[in-house]
């Protein structure tokens, strides 16, 4: 799983920055918002507007994750990554974040399987001098600490402006990547670069080439369906290369309030009953190959909500994490 942090000062548009990068991108992403308060506005706007619809959104509400609930938000990604396991995971910090403090805590949690990216801010362009002023330690922090600063709205800035802006946020960041003009001009391959480079400098891509033609495996717990009708939709559409070039799949779920074994191979599939799978604690399935669509198979399943307690608190909106397959 690798993560990419999109920070930046309230109000700057980092929720419309993410629609803009899986747009661009074409990735499938899932999706942690750290919202002040209880009630979480820019899920919803995620999820309803998201033109790929390629994501998964969770909501931590209750708390900055760079301090009072850093415990708790370290834990938090843990959990995503061994249950959901998504190539890409964006968090979006609460507008108040330490950048620094974020990615502190989320580089002790680094191993094989989790890659910390380059932290992205985005900085509003017309409130940049007032913010500066009001809130300098945060301001600072979000800018000093990102590998890539991007400005948003100066659309109608003059040169002169955009110049004095660039010179100011270069004197706070002088080894980052520093944008002044709007992220929407940038070409697939610059936007694609923001998923490539790790928080040292290295590039993710091109390696291991002994075990390149080793083929990548994804899996699911806790899985079920409504019904098996779906359920061979689902095979139908995999041997038809609906969700890449998958070479196995199999697994044992509940569809329907029926207990199935699917196994599908060489383009072909088979469906039994399972009636001995009662006593299976949850449904499991598993698909090996390449390019695998991971979203679009998670669509064709119902996964119950994960209601985790972490130390004293539940935390998430509605204190339940939320799973949007829409």
């Amino acid at each position: 799983m690798k993560i990419l942090v999109v920070s930046g000062f309230l109000g700057a548009g980092k929720t419309t920055f993410i629609k803009s990068l899986a747009e661009h991108t074409g990735k499938e992403f899932a999706i942690l918002e750290n919202e002040y308060g209880e009630v979480g506005i820019d899920g919803d706007l995620l999820k309803e507007q998201q033109k790929v619809g390629e994501v998964n959104i969770w909501e931590l509400t209750e708390g900055c994750i760079c301090c009072s609930m850093k415990g708790d938000f370290a834990a938090s990604v843990l959990t995503i990554a061994n249950t959901v396991d998504p190539e890409y995971l964006v968090i979006e910090p609460t507008g108040v974040g330490m950048l620094s403090n974020i990615a502190e805590n989320l580089r002790q949690i680094e191993y094989e399987r989790i890659s910390l990216l380059a932290p992205v801010t985005i900085v509003d362009g017309r409130s940049f001098w007032q913010y500066l002023r009001e809130y300098p330690e945060i301001y600072q922090d979000q800018i000093r600490a990102a590998k890539t600063v991007l400005v948003s709205k100066m659309e109608s800035a003059s040169p002169e402006e955009r110049l004095k802006l660039e010179g100011e946020l270069r004197k706070q960041n002088p080894s980052g990547v520093i944008r002044t003009e709007h992220y929407s001009k940038m070409e697939k391959e610059e936007w694609l670069d923001l998923l490539r480079q790790k928080y040292d400098g290295t590039c993710l891509e091109e390696r291991k080439e002994e075990t390149a033609e080793l083929p990548d495996t994804f899996s699911m717990n806790g899985i079920q369906m409504d019904s098996p009708e779906l359920l061979i939709v689902l095979l139908e559409n995999l041997i038809h290369g609906q969700f890449g070039n998958i070479v196995r799949a199999k697994g044992c779920i509940q569809a329907g309030g029926q207990w199935f074994r699917f196994d599908a191979a060489d383009g072909r599939y088979s469906i039994i009953g399972a009636d001995d799978a009662g006593n299976t604690e949850s449904g499991k399935a598993v698909f090996i190959g390449r390019e695998i669509c991971r979203q679009k198979i998670r669509r064709y399943f119902v996964k119950k909500r994960m209601r985790l307690r972490l130390g004293q608190k539940t935390v998430s909106r509605g204190k339940e994490y939320q799973w949007f397959t829409e």
